[in-house]
């Protein structure tokens, strides 16, 4: 009789306080993380919280990779990455200069550098007209929050686990083309060490001999320059990707 019991209440236990595995990656998604020694403290939000962010895009590299949240990302779907939302937060994007606004899901983590606090999926950024821009100013307002992340508190004191969420030695390029544009600077990084950043040029300067390093906030970053035309700068670009030397690129560019 007594095994009966415990039986029993093992599965009414089990049935009531499940979680699914949606809610599981939610919830753990709400602890602290370190990204290249930089640690992000994912926090709560509430319906209704409005402001205004920089945004950029990602896109090509990342398609078909999984995102923060064990989804494929879909480069043409209407998702968004964030760097302490809670995964599966709801927000409606809306970009002044043309009034088209768009709700995106957050299921990634990101972006990691400069001071850009959305990252919007490449179909989101062309709905929204902010892709040929690259980085642009838009308003994001909190239209719905999984219920999991709105009760749930993380413990306090657990040390930050070290993630790799879209990091890599990424060339980015954040310039302004004009039609006297003929070269545009792109940036690797950030690295921590010193002696890191110059392993790194030293393999990058076999082929662009003028790349150099910069000291930037306590870290270093790797500079170098490629045509403005996009067809020849990509073809450069995916060179360097077949040789190892990049995981991706990003060509941000707005146009004058």
């Amino acid at each position: 009789m007594n095994y009966l019991k415990i039986l029993l209440f093992i599965i009414l236990t089990t049935t009531v306080f499940a979680i699914s595995k949606e809610d599981r990656i939610i919830r753990a998604s709400l602890y602290p993380y370190s990204v290249k020694g930089i640690t992000y403290y994912p926090h709560k939000v509430s319906v209704g919280e409005y402001k205004k962010v920089k945004t950029s895009w990602y896109g090509e590299y990342f398609h078909g990779r999984k995102t923060a949240n064990g989804e494929i990302y879909d480069m043409h779907g209407y998702t968004a990455a964030h760097k302490t939302y809670p995964l599966g937060t709801i927000l409606l994007v809306r970009n002044p200069k043309n009034s088209k606004s768009l709700k995106v899901r957050v299921n990634d983590r990101g972006p990691f550098w400069n001071d850009r606090e959305l990252d919007l999926s490449m179909g989101a950024a062309e709905f929204l007209g902010t892709k040929r821009e690259g980085v642009a100013m838009v308003t994001i307002e909190v239209v719905f929050v999984p219920e999991i992340a709105q009760s749930f508190t993380p413990v306090k004191g657990r040390k930050p686990k070290e993630k790799s969420y879209n990091i890599g030695y990424t060339a980015m390029s954040y310039s302004v083309i004009s039609d006297s544009s003929k070269k545009s600077r792109f940036e690797i990084g950030k690295f921590k060490e010193k002696k890191e950043a110059n392993t790194y040029l030293k393999k990058l300067k076999k082929y662009f001999p003028k790349a150099y390093l910069i000291n930037k906030n306590n870290s270093y970053k790797v500079n170098f320059l490629l045509s403005s035309a996009e067809t020849k700068a990509i073809k450069e670009l995916k060179n360097l990707k077949k040789k190892g030397l990049i995981t991706g690129y990003g060509l941000c560019w707005s146009y004058d």
